[in-house]
């Protein structure tokens, strides 16, 4: 009875309550779910990852399904959600299994589960459902290793090794640097305590069993990290954070040890809201979720110290556990991989191994009279657990803070802003990352919004969880919209807008949004959004970088113009995104006569500076010509080299797509 009520408040969260919090990061399954059903594709070539993932396991596998009947909107959302969290639940009870608790204790803990814990846990788990996506993964891979070192039928060891086999190939075709870590490493440790640890345990793990767990694990992280090579080098990749891994100073080291412990307390909401009266309601429930985090982080600090002497099944459990408990923790304090600048947010990489500790500490086999202080702590820690689905799935945010007298209103309404959008006739804009894929998601499609950045004085694509096809003039026809807080749009050059053609129509007001209207998609005259290059685009003298070069009058325009005795970089830049396919380069470019080459031209990506094309030039009086092609979407730059055997004039250069 208490796990059908747990679970029937998760599926209120799912469907209904979790609209509350929907964000950005939670719309990317859906969006993607839709790049893949239009490009007919499993990995749309148009769509950018980011930080180096692939998306091979996640929501949006059961997203598709639904999206045949319903659009991508926040149903499918939920139904995904649901299905997730079904599979987490399926697997903690799975992997309780391991133990040798009888099946009211594994309904309890699964109930436990099923509660959500807290407002944070409720989020990764079931909500935006990342991290419930990891754990049930986890999960299931640590339950086939038991399975496959336990049969002794050859036909039953095939079965179970290519499901495991299966499962860590999967993960690690994601990212095989992030799966080392998060399943590699802890799985291989289990592996080899479950065969090397003295006992009588050895003798019940067959030669067969044996062979077959290091030809999955082996097979399933070669292959994997052969399909994430493969894949990786055909689709496109963004870094929101381009700031390589970095170890810590001692101080800021030992500072990040007591962050650890607040985001401990935050994933089991054990930290009560600060300010709140200790004999107020919530003060009190706080202190009562408080002692039971203590305790439940007293049981998996214990389940930690004691994971290598478990017998039976388990073992494998705790120990996988274990390892990937103190690997993130180790990141976590000592590398700069989490920002722990941000406790709430960084806490997220620590729950699917919090999780499976949490599940083996309170797996433990109870006996009042032998274990008083365990079977009293266990208990308690379960009653405050089991109880806490309503507080969680309803009154609680996503920093687990509980807001039982009055909740906060979110910021923003993005279901009324996408209805007044609606009402006032647009259905096709731009905003920045947070606030364009909820609207999108929440309005069933109806309003559609592209994220932009405001790095300079004119938007441009974010191309980071986004698609290219987004940003094309044939996206969309008709008005479009730049829907922007007050301090963003201060940002934006409004008379350079009007300059390129492109003037407010008309302005709207959504509590601190302003919604900035133009009369066309305005795509179609914004420099570098159209990645295609469909139509010529030139790129003149003035303005662009050099390093021998200066800016001199010529003719009816301006060049840079490096002297016959300088070599150098006349010409490099502009850095610009340019969609896979075949380009032609056309440099107007005077160069003085040497049969010892004057210039030389070439096209380059960035940042690795690999050159896809380059001409020396003896002499030039005019347009040179070069092409290019590239499988992937890249930066380019096009640069013009004085070779310092004549003077080289630098006009302009002009790309235009040439092929497929």
């Amino acid at each position: 009875m208490i796990l059908a009520v747990n679970f029937c408040f998760l599926v209120f969260y799912v469907f209904v309550e979790y609209k509350k919090f929907f964000h950005a990061d939670s719309a990317m399954k859906m969006l993607l779910a839709r790049e893949i059903i239009y490009s007919h594709t499993f990995f749309p070539p148009d769509w950018y990852y980011g930080n180096n993932d692939i998306v091979v396991v996640f929501g949006q596998l059961f997203a598709i399904p639904a999206m045949i009947f319903l659009p991508a909107g926040f149903t499918v959302h939920a139904i995904s959600g649901l299905v997730t969290s079904v599979l987490v639940l399926h697997s903690v009870w799975l992997a309780t299994g391991l133990t040798q608790i009888g099946k009211t204790q594994r309904t309890l803990i699964t109930a436990s589960m099923a509660a959500g814990i807290s407002g944070l846990l409720a989020e990764n788990l079931y909500g935006q459902a990342s991290y419930g996506t990891i754990l049930y993964m986890s999960l299931y891979l640590i339950c086939c290793l038991v399975k496959l070192m336990r049969q002794q039928s050859t036909k039953h060891v095939v079965l179970w090794s290519v499901l495991l086999c299966a499962l860590i190939m999967a993960e690690f075709w994601g990212n095989p640097q992030r799966a080392l870590i998060t399943i590699g490493m802890p799985l291989v440790i289990a592996a080899l305590w479950s065969t090397c640890r003295p006992g009588d345990h050895r003798s019940h793990v067959g030669r067969a069993s044996l062979l077959g767990a290091a030809a999955s694990i082996c097979a399933g992280i070669g292959g994997g990290t052969i399909l994430y090579t493969v894949t990786f080098a055909h689709v496109n990749n963004a870094a929101r954070d381009a700031s390589s891994i970095k170890w810590l100073p001692y101080d800021t080291i030992v500072g990040n040890l007591a962050v650890l412990g607040k985001e401990v307390l935050i994933i089991f909401g054990g930290l009560p809201p600060a300010d709140s009266e200790l004999l107020s309601v919530i003060g009190l429930y706080g202190a009562l979720r408080m002692i039971v985090a203590i305790l439940l982080i007293w049981l998996i600090l214990r389940a930690v110290a004691t994971s290598a002497r478990l017998d039976g099944e388990v073992g494998p459990l705790a120990i996988y556990g274990s390892v990937a408990l103190l690997s993130v923790c180790f990141l976590q304090v000592a590398t700069t991989i989490p920002n722990l600048a941000e406790p709430i947010a960084s806490s997220r990489y620590l729950v699917p191994s919090l999780v499976t500790m949490a599940i083996v500490a309170l797996a433990t086999p109870l006996d009042m009279r032998q274990r008083p202080i365990e079977f009293l702590s266990v208990a308690v820690v379960l009653a405050g657990l089991l109880t806490s689905a309503y507080p969680t799935f309803v009154k609680s945010d996503l920093r687990s803070h509980l807001g039982l007298a009055q909740q906060q209103p979110r910021a923003i309404d993005f279901s009324g802003l996408a209805r007044y959008l609606e009402d006032n006739g647009l259905a096709y804009g731009y905003a920045t990352y947070w606030n364009a894929g909820p609207l999108s998601v929440l309005s069933d499609e109806h309003v559609l919004v592209r994220q932009i950045t405001l790095d300079g004085p004119l938007p441009m694509p974010m191309r980071f969880l986004s698609s290219d096809r987004w940003y094309l003039a044939d996206a969309w026809k008709g008005e479009t919209f730049l829907l922007l807080k007050q301090e963003d749009a201060n940002k934006v050059d409004w008379k350079q807008l009007a300059a390129l053609g492109l003037p407010v129509s008309r302005k709207l007001q959504f509590g601190e949004l302003g919604i900035f209207v133009f009369g066309e998609n305005f795509a179609a005259k914004l420099p570098g959004w159209d990645i295609r290059f469909k139509q010529p685009v030139t790129f003149h003298a003035e303005g662009a970088p050099t390093l021998v070069g200066s800016l001199q009058a010529r003719g009816d325009g301006k060049a840079l113009v490096a002297p016959a005795n300088v070599k150098g970089a006349l010409v490099y830049g502009p850095y610009v995104s340019i969609a896979r396919g075949t380009y032609r380069l056309t440099f107007d470019l005077e160069a003085g006569s040497n049969p010892a080459a004057v210039a030389r031209i070439d096209a380059a990506s960035s940042p690795a500076g690999t050159v896809m094309a380059e001409k020396e030039l003896t002499e030039s009086h005019g347009p040179q010509q070069l092409q290019f092609s590239i499988d992937r979407t890249s930066t380019m730059e096009f640069r013009v080299w004085a070779l310092g055997n004549g003077e080289v004039a630098f006009k302009s250069v002009t790309l235009q797509r040439a092929g497929p």
